[in-house]
């Protein structure tokens, strides 16, 4: 599996397997604390190779600087089937909106497949 995009986003959209994505960001400034950010994505394309088609667990956590969840781990699973060109890629979006943040500091969005940790997106609260 090969991890093709893994970003935040003000917004993505997964539209009859085209990704489109608007606004990648990795920090968000604010003034006051604790801070709301009112809506932001993930989007995700993974590539699988006809060796690995079946089904995969996938789950995306979002913890704050001590590695707390701060939302509910959002888990599924993806069916990848057999292509003919030897390759599938699928695209995973995760929308959320009013995500609370007490403090400054280094926040993550990890992803994870089959119960194996993947990849890792920092986001960085600053207080201006």
């Amino acid at each position: 599996m090969e991890i093709e995009i893994f970003t935040l986003a003000d917004f993505a959209q997964d539209n009859n397997s085209k990704l489109t994505i608007v606004g990648t960001f990795d920090s968000i400034n604010s003034k006051q604390f604790p801070a709301v950010h009112p809506a932001c994505a993930i989007a995700s394309r993974l590539r699988f190779s006809n060796t690995e088609a079946g089904e995969h667990d996938f789950k995306l956590r979002f913890t704050d600087t001590q590695g707390k969840e701060l939302i509910k781990s959002i888990e599924g699973t993806i069916n990848i089937p057999p292509a003919a060109n030897g390759f599938s890629s699928i695209n995973i979006v995760a929308q959320f909106s009013q995500l609370k943040f007490e403090k400054p500091g280094r926040y993550s969005f990890e992803l994870y497949i089959d119960g194996e940790w993947k990849s890792g997106l920092p986001l960085f609260l600053n207080a201006v």
